[in-house]
């Protein structure tokens, strides 16, 4: 049998979860309480965080973690760590502030000063444009002026200005002329600014953050945290110590999460060091401070702009690589631990400066796993492409067709990171998450290739803990802890489907970090979304693994680029202004790998200053299809490049294949209203059995051979996903067959309709199972009519006759918000997390009189009625009814 559906069958499956685990200084029984509770949730693995901890590395902490790892060793389960105090990433535990204030982030930054239609003498003050400008809406803001007396002038350059913000490129090196405060010197006529390039150490983001491009500033991190842990637990690393979690690191050239920070798109500070500055002088050669203006300001022949752009991108980018990603994930590894975690990529913040890392891949080379979170509401059921309107405006194409992949993407095709993809989910989507939504998303994820999971969150805190909820346990108020644990259950088996395998996709899309840097672009969500749409599967490809494929196990083979075991027929390259000199050398000598540009072809090369070398790597491209974003699936489809094919189209089915001892297929309906019902044209195969995860349910599936394809056919309700495995020899095993239930409720000759006189009753979860006073309802309607604050378990209970014991019987509720447990005559039918809501229930039903007992769990969502209204408010949101309402129909034959 198939190591993977024999592993499933005897529930032998390997853990994938890592929950956060908030750690305040909480009692050690409560401490102890809440591993238990996350044991029982199936899970063997936890990710401690200082939420803020009040002594985090200190005594306190080491006393509550002693604590978490003497739990964690009894119960076999492995313990990673947050790698600082508080989140982000980066603030070293403080120490920069209390032991190396020398090693604090570095900027450069300028002022200007217009000089209009001078043709004799002018002088300027240099020393106070080394500072940034001041107002009196300044006036009481904390200034470090001490600190700004080490401000250093780098550069003072001159360009002609041909209009507002528009530079000529015959820019005039002024530096040498400066004496002493002052810069002396006679311009031609015409209107001119004068920049002031300087250094500092103020102007920027947090000053008690490490420098992420210079290496003895990271290596406080290491000081301040991992070498810490390392001596308080190193007999336990590699074993119960798993390792460390990178929350979010960043530049951090200025404060907050605008989620805009690009390069030569906004006005700020830049990240800086002496490093960064022998390279740019390395590559820039003698003239690099005359092309500093052109980080902020963009010149009318955007020759020397681009190139500066991404000459200096390119630098800071891979020193944030080296120096910071590459260090911590070296230093784990001589320390027998793994390091993991991930960075802002909201809103493309990815590719961008300020709270992001500049470059996505990068960022993350230095890590085991390739690391994404979808919190606070990205991934929406209904919602795929929409924008969200919260404290930002969310980019919903970039988060339901983007985001996934690119952290699946990095997975699949890094060695280092072995086919594993970290997602930190659910925080921050409020008490409206509940399971029913929470499948949804982890669906989403995993039909991505997201295999390990962080969900977000464990708090110890009493309830209601205001910080970013839901929280699985809430200490025993969540009236759906019980059904996360089965939905917990269900995630590992799924993850443990798509682990130790191999990735299929026909077409790899080049990622658009480096494009953004220099010019106009399409953003890879945008064909991202037409390939998700028609059931095209792809990875995104950053230029550096084309530039350097050996790395990466990877080769141009005829017809097919080759990265890590996955074979390529296509690269789509979205619109670009500009590409590398290194990626047109690779389209040059691809002569047989399918190239096409969406929109159009290049313009430039970002990397070369000399525009006739530019027009002759150029040629390369003249070669390859340029096809409109519109034509592309088809254009596709023409040439062979697809791996499925749907009888007829539905662009809310999603597919991941995988290989593994067979060819594994999982879909999911992403389509909040439509049921997906029909045949699908797989490759090959003679033999199909279809998965139900979350019952732990095999059947055997039909295929049909059509023009020597396997077809085959399933039906998923929204909210549903299932698993196919595909095969050419028959899968041992008595194995019923499939049907949908479509058929079998056609199949049905009787229906009894059940929806009336019910009794019920309520209980809040801590006082479970002791329901309070029955009630009497003739018509089902939502008890957040009758108690609109009410979260807890609602039991219905009623009785009903039949005469005949049916073959068939199939229970649907129409309705029900949202966890549900039923029992038929006091037997234990099952649980649901989502819809459809839906029993067999035949085996169940007996002569005479029968009983039927529904448990309804509310989340927590209605019980702010109840509280203080929280400190902020993150977004609006609906409410939703609670409890069972509408038509409750059994069905038999």
């Amino acid at each position: 049998m198939n190591k993977t559906v024999q592993d499933l069958m005897n529930h032998q499956t390997e853990n994938y979860i890592l929950p956060f685990l908030w750690m305040r200084g909480e009692e050690e029984p409560v401490i102890r309480e809440e591993i238990a509770r996350i044991y029982e949730c199936g899970i063997r693995g936890i990710c401690v965080e200082a939420r803020p901890h009040p002594d985090f590395a200190g005594p306190g902490w080491w006393h509550d973690l002693d604590i978490v790892m003497d739990e964690a060793k009894q119960r076999g389960m492995r313990v990673w760590v947050l790698d600082d105090a508080h989140f982000p990433t980066g603030y070293a535990n403080g120490l920069i502030e209390k032991k190396y204030p020398n090693r604090k982030k570095t900027y450069i930054n300028y002022n200007t000063v217009d000089v209009l239609g001078a043709q004799s003498e002018v002088t300027i003050h240099i020393s106070p444009m080394l500072k940034p400008k001041t107002s009196w809406l300044d006036i009481g803001k904390p200034i470090d002026k001490e600190e700004q007396k080490h401000n250093k002038l780098i550069s003072v350059v001159a360009g002609k200005l041909v209009t507002e913000g528009i530079i000529n490129e015959e820019l005039i090196d002024l530096t040498d002329r400066v004496e002493g405060d002052f810069l002396t010197c006679t311009l031609s006529e015409g209107a001119w600014r004068i920049y002031v390039v300087y250094e500092t150490k103020t102007d920027g983001g947090n000053p008690k953050y490490i420098n992420m491009i210079d290496e003895e500033s990271v290596s406080t991190q290491l000081e301040a945290v991992y070498q810490p842990h390392f001596e308080r637990y190193k007999e336990e690393f590699g074993k119960t110590f798993a390792g460390f979690f990178s929350d979010e690191p960043a530049f951090g050239n200025v404060n907050g999460f605008d989620f805009n920070e690009t390069i030569g798109r906004k006005d700020m500070p830049l990240p800086w060091s002496e490093e960064a500055k022998a390279l740019l002088s390395e590559a820039l050669g003698d003239q690099w401070r005359v092309c500093l203006p052109y980080l902020w300001n963009s010149s009318d022949e955007m020759n020397h702009c681009v190139h500066t752009r991404y000459t200096y991108m390119d630098i800071v980018t891979r020193l944030y690589e080296k120096n910071f990603s590459h260090q911590l994930g070296k230093w784990c590894e001589a320390h027998h631990v793994e390091y993991i975690g991930h960075v802002i990529e909201d809103n493309d913040q990815h590719s961008r400066l300020g709270s992001g890392a500049g470059h996505f891949f990068r960022a993350l080379s230095g890590q085991h796993m390739s690391g994404i979170d979808v919190i606070g509401g990205q991934v929406i059921f209904g919602g795929a492409g929409l924008e969200r309107r919260g404290i930002f405006k969310g980019d919903g194409e970039f988060y339901h067709y983007t985001l996934g992949k690119l952290g699946s993407s990095y997975g699949h095709l890094d060695p280092r990171k072995k086919g594993r993809t970290m997602c930190e989910l659910f925080g921050a989507y409020g008490w409206k998450l509940g399971v029913r939504d929470m499948k949804y998303i982890l669906d989403h994820l995993v039909v991505r290739g997201i295999n390990h999971l962080v969900p977000h969150a464990f708090s110890m805190r009493e309830y209601p803990d205001f910080d970013c909820p839901p929280h699985f346990y809430a200490r025993g108020h969540n009236p759906q802890f019980k059904h996360f644990a089965y939905l917990m259950h269900y995630a590992n088996r799924l993850c443990h489907i798509f682990n130790g395998g191999r990735h299929v996709a026909p077409v790899a899309v080049l990622y658009h970090g480096e494009s953004e840097w220099t010019g106009e672009y399409m953003k890879m969500q945008k064909p991202a979304r037409i390939l998700t749409e028609n059931q095209i599967d792809f990875d995104f490809v950053p230029t550096d693994m084309l530039n350097d494929l050996e790395s990466y196990n990877g080769k141009l083979d005829q017809r097919h680029l080759m990265i890590n075991g996955e074979a390529f027929k296509c690269l789509v390259i979205p619109y670009s202004q500009f590409i590398t000199k290194e990626l047109a050398a690779l389209i040059n000598n691809s002569a047989d790998l399918e190239v096409i540009f969406v929109d159009g072809r290049p313009e430039g090369i970002s990397n070369l200053v000399d525009q006739e070398e530019a027009s002759n790597l150029l040629k390369a491209v003249d070669k390859c299809k340029v096809v409109s974003l519109g034509e592309l699936a088809s254009e596709l489809r023409t040439e062979g490049i697809y791996e499925i094919k749907l009888k007829k189209p539905f662009k809310d089915l999603t597919y991941y294949h995988y290989v593994k001892e067979h060819n594994i297929y999982m879909f999911q309906n992403e389509s909040a209203h439509e049921t997906f019902s029909g045949e699908i044209e797989l490759a090959n195969g003679e033999f199909a059995i279809v998965y139900n995860g979350l019952e732990n349910k095999f059947e055997k599936l039909a295929v049909r051979k059509e023009n020597e394809k396997a077809m085959i056919s399933f039906e998923l309700k929204p909210y549903e996903s299932c698993v196919v495995f595909v095969s050419d020899n028959e899968y041992s095993g008595e194995f019923n067959d499939y049907l949908p239930f479509s058929v079998k409720l056609s199949d049905c000759e009787n229906a009894k309709d059940l929806s009336s006189d019910w009794k019920y009753s309520l209980v809040k979860n801590k006082e479970y199972p002791n329901f309070g006073e029955v009630n009497h309802m003739d018509e089902l309607v939502p008890i957040s009519k009758i108690n609109p604050a009410f979260t807890g378990i609602i039991k219905y209970e009623k009785s009903f006759d039949l005469t005949d014991v049916p073959k068939q019987g199939i229970l649907a509720f129409e309705s029900i918000y949202e966890a549900v447990e039923l029992w038929i005559n006091d037997e234990y039918v099952g649980m649901k997390v989502c819809p459809p809501y839906i029993y067999e229930v035949a085996s169940y039903l007996r002569n005479g009189t029968n009983t039927i007992r529904v448990e309804v769990a509310t989340t927590l969502d209605r019980d702010r009625f109840n509280q203080p209204e929280p400190p902020f408010i993150v977004w609006h949101d609906p409410i939703d009814p609670t409890g069972m309402f509408g038509k409750i129909t059994l069905f038999m034959s």
